[in-house]
């Protein structure tokens, strides 16, 4: 989990520079992000899938499915942004999900997280509350953004 873990760091600090605090960002967040991949239970219903490229993880997407699946983390490295990574990886884990008998899905997102609420809505994703939560000492507002049919996110063809 540690390369999972590098790249999830590398994706904040690009995505998330003009939304979490930027001294967070130049140095805990490598210490909190190992943590918390070192410490994930993913049990048998879980779904972690990466991307490889040239031997390398561009991507990845992790799922918890307890009462319901919920996308925990979809990142690719920032310099493979915008070359359907992101999409291929919701496709597959919503294969596995329906394999595995789940029906729907949902994630939350930044409000200021604008480029991911945009990409998850052409998936078909629907904002459906908004609420506050912690992201490692720091309020944020997210969307709840879900898929009541996870046939549409596994069939889509879009690749944004």
């Amino acid at each position: 989990m540690p390369k999972i873990a590098a790249l999830h760091a590398a994706s904040w600090k690009d995505a998330y520079r003009d939304i979490l605090p930027a001294d967070y960002l130049a140095g805990q967040v490598d210490d909190d992000l190992r943590e918390h991949w070192r410490n994930a239970q993913i049990g048998p219903q879980d779904c972690v899938l990466v991307a490889v490229e040239d031997g390398k993880i561009v991507g990845f997407i992790g799922v918890w499915v307890r009462d319901e699946a919920f996308i925990d983390n979809l990142h690719a490295a920032p310099e493979m942004r915008s070359k359907g990574i992101g999409a291929k990886l919701m496709q597959a884990a919503a294969a596995i999900l329906r394999e595995q008998g789940e029906r729907t899905a949902y994630l939350h997102v930044i409000t200021e997280n604008k480029r991911a609420l945009g990409f998850y809505e052409r998936l078909g994703g629907e904002v459906t509350q908004t609420l506050m939560r912690d992201v490692f000492g720091t309020p944020k507002l997210h969307y709840k953004v879900e898929w009541r049919d996870l046939s549409v996110l596994a069939s889509s063809n879009r690749s944004s």
